[in-house]
């Protein structure tokens, strides 16, 4: 096993020295650090995380004790426990036990208790059963644990619990029992010693008519189910089965199609894990488990953290229930197509793939038409090619010139439409939807441009070394663009031979309208909105010219060929030859994508100056449309959860608050829950709210981009661009509000 001393003596410097770079102490220099760890690669070391522990006394690690049942619900609350105890610096230690095996739980807390950890969730074996007593009750040593709460499972005694209420879910599905007007159902549980399966025995019972409808129950465990569930087929096969495993459902589900014709196969009606994409073969009462993974994380933490005890507490969560993916859908009686046009990115095919779901159910055919940026405008502008058109894809800074132009009032086609803006995620609504007070388009895509980072680069204590050395502050993501421009410079290797990565940024310069949406980052960074606090709009303004400089600066740090747009820009990020990108969040699922070189290595946070940039687009629907009423159909089911959570798991983003809620979405695309934080913040106002007049977005970025252009490439200087802008903004719209 290779030591400190061999790595020590094969770097030539001090063991103390090879202890505090191991370790990410003490001020030891970059050159030192390189040799050290060049030495301990060149041995192989592999760091002990468990002697790291022990050393620590383990006061940073959780326990998870779960059944070795390989049920997803318990997969998908040890994922989320785990990923939020890491976020918050925490270790996880998973232990699994046997369900039909009371000592292998014992066994467990056994092994527990040397751990020192600061809290346990357990599922337990034995909560609430006749062998409860002998571990937790009569067992000294249970007071020697640490904090311990319960998950779905609630014990005889009083202890934290935290789960769903799973009497409800037993009435919901003798509902739809009831609805059928089934005759003979099987009712499938496990073992009704455990309070969640007792509760949904019960609450089933509750609801049903013995009378109306047989009823056979089978009480089963993950080792004898496939056994007690061919008992059922051994008579009248039942209409359909209620389940309270989602295990047992697949289970069921694959000795009917084994043994039985496809045509005659019994419903299938189950508790289940939230599920994100469209899955059809059950009828699902869901539980999101991935957020009761969270919270009994953050719970333990927040729990051993507090200097007073608390007296123990029961959490119920509230299900998410028989999830609908077809609701919005208006059912046509006859064959209909719409058109649909929509900008050219990650989710218009996601769109497409999508709509045919929908054409599925509605007996409406949609066409999504993909078409650029400068050919989405030219057919809006022209007024007589959107004609051709139902529904329309408008970027967000469109909405205020061609809303009322193109678009028909969603609240003529449904006076109740406003109601549906709650579901929306908090700053999206005033941006997306309304103009002037009147809903034109539901929020379908809305973005914010992040800044995104080579973690790994960041992370480097060679790289942070290095860095303090030689401007003597410290590598942390930047806050403003002069300290980003001073990053960017130390990761361009023709300025420092030493930097991992060819270039220290992206730049993404393609038109005029991409250009001046780079440029205004910079811009907003300094002053809140386009205009300033006298209300006038003055792009030769000394702070202007402030972004302008630092925008022309990247030239020395970024590659001569500059991106033409974001797919561009994530795509070359992704590649790894880029210290940092700035990147619209409805582009970045390419950094993920099955070529790129950065997947785990990914950090993101705010654009410096914090006030975000939104990007993205809503869907309206054209005054010229012949099918309003199916268009509308159209837009609310795509806009809606749980299709936008589907959507944005397959790359695209969502609009729908729940999404961002969803374990499964956020942990492939964790910059998601920092987009929803930005949304809010969001200012960069072209005119004052109280100016009613809509604003030409393309002709401004036009002239604006124009100017950046010229600047860049050093045509003229960026006081000469800027003056001209100024003059052909003052030509062309209103600069003072005042």
């Amino acid at each position: 096993m290779v030591t400190i001393k061999d790595i020590a003596k094969l770097a030539g410097v001090a063991q103390g020295t090879v202890s505090n770079v191991l370790n990410d102490k003490g001020n030891v220099s970059s050159e030192k650090i390189k040799r050290v760890l060049d030495a301990a690669h060149a041995l192989g070391y592999v760091p002990n995380e468990k002697a790291a522990l022990l050393r620590k006394g383990y006061s940073d690690s959780l326990v998870v004790i779960m059944p070795d049942s390989r049920a997803r619900q318990y997969d998908d609350f040890y994922l989320s426990f785990k990923s939020y105890a890491s976020d918050h610096g925490y270790k996880t230690t998973r232990f699994l036990i046997n369900e039909n095996t009371p000592g292998s739980e014992e066994d467990a807390l056994s092994e527990i208790r040397p751990l020192q950890a600061k809290g346990i969730a357990c599922v337990s074996a034995v909560a609430g059963t006749s062998n409860e007593s002998a571990i937790y009750q009569k067992n000294s040593h249970y007071d020697e644990l640490p904090h311990m709460v319960f998950i779905d499972r609630k014990p005889g005694f009083p202890a934290d619990f935290i789960g769903f209420d799973y009497r409800e879910a037993g009435r919901q599905m003798a509902g739809k029992a009831l609805a059928q007007h089934l005759s003979h159902v099987c009712l499938l549980t496990a073992n009704l010693e455990y309070s969640n399966e007792s509760d949904f025995y019960h609450g089933f019972m509750d609801i049903m008519n013995p009378s109306a409808c047989r009823v056979t129950h089978i009480q089963t465990d993950p080792f004898r189910r496939y056994q007690h569930i061919m008992q059922v087929f051994n008579g009248p096969m039942p209409q359909a089965f209620f389940i309270s495993n989602y295990a047992f459902a697949e289970n069921v589900k694959d000795l009917c199609t084994t043994f039985y014709q496809s045509d005659h196969l019994p419903r299938i009606y189950t508790v289940s894990p939230v599920f994100t994409l469209p899955e059809n073969v059950f009828t699902k009462y869901e539980m999101n488990y991935r957020q009761l993974g969270k919270i009994a994380a953050e719970y333990l933490i927040r729990r051993q953290a507090a200097a007073s005890k608390e007296e123990p507490s029961c959490q119920i969560l509230k299900s998410d229930g028989f999830r609908n993916w077809y609701s919005n859908i208006l059912v046509s009686g006859r064959r209909k197509t719409l058109n649909v046009i929509t900008l050219d990115s990650p989710e218009a095919h996601i769109m497409r793939s999508f709509s045919k779901l929908y054409t599925q159910k509605s007996n409406v055919d949609v066409n999504i038409c993909i078409y650029s940026y400068d050919e989405i405008y030219e057919a809006y502008n022209s007024l007589s090619a959107s004609r051709h058109f139902d529904v329309l894809r408008l970027d967000v800074t469109w909405l205020s010139w061609f809303a009322e132009k193109l678009l028909m009032p969603l609240t003529d086609i449904d006076p109740d439409i406003e109601n549906l803006l709650d579901s929306f995620i908090e700053g999206t609504p005033q941006y997306y939807a309304r103009v002037h007070g009147q809903i034109y388009t539901l929020p379908a895509t809305p973005s914010v441009q992040l800044l995104y980072y080579r973690k790994d680069l960041f992370e480097s204590p060679i790289y942070k070394r290095m860095y303090y050395e030689q401007f003597r502050t410290e590598l942390v993501p930047p806050k403003t663009f002069e300290e980003f421009n001073r990053i960017a410079s130390f990761f361009t290797r023709s300025i420092n031979p030493l930097s991992p990565v060819e270039y220290g940024t992206t730049i993404t310069m393609g038109s005029t309208g991409v250009a001046g949406s780079e440029y205004l980052s910079r811009l907003f960074s300094y002053q809140a909105n386009l205009y300033d606090s006298n209300l006038e709009i003055h792009l030769d303004s000394d702070t202007a010219l402030r972004a302008l400089k630092d925008l022309i600066e990247i030239r020395k740090y970024t590659a001569a060929n500059y991106c033409n747009w974001w797919i561009n820009t994530a795509r070359n990020f992704a590649d790894g030859g880029f210290a940092m990108a700035p990147l619209y969040s409805n582009y970045a699922s390419d950094l993920l994508s099955h070529s790129s070189n950065i997947i785990g290595k990914i950090g993101f946070t705010m654009m410096p100056g914090a006030n975000p940039i939104i990007g993205g687009g809503s869907l309206g629907i054209s005054k010229h449309s012949a099918h309003p009423e199916d268009a509308l159909s159209f837009i609310r089911w795509i806009c809606s959860e749980p299709i936008s959570s589907a959507a944005a798991l397959l790359g695209s983003i969502s609009p729908c608050r729940k999404t961002y809620e969803n374990y499964e979405v956020m942990h492939n695309f964790p910059w998601m829950s920092l987009c929803k934080k930005c949304f809010p913040l969001v200012q960069g106002r072209r005119i004052p709210d109280h100016i009613g007049t809509p604003f030409d977005e393309r002709k401004f970025l036009g002239i604006l981009g124009m100017a950046v252009k010229n600047a860049y490439s050093s045509v003229i200087t960026p006081e000469e661009a800027l003056k001209n802008a100024q003059e052909m903004m003052e030509q062309n719209f209103q600069c003072k509000y005042v």
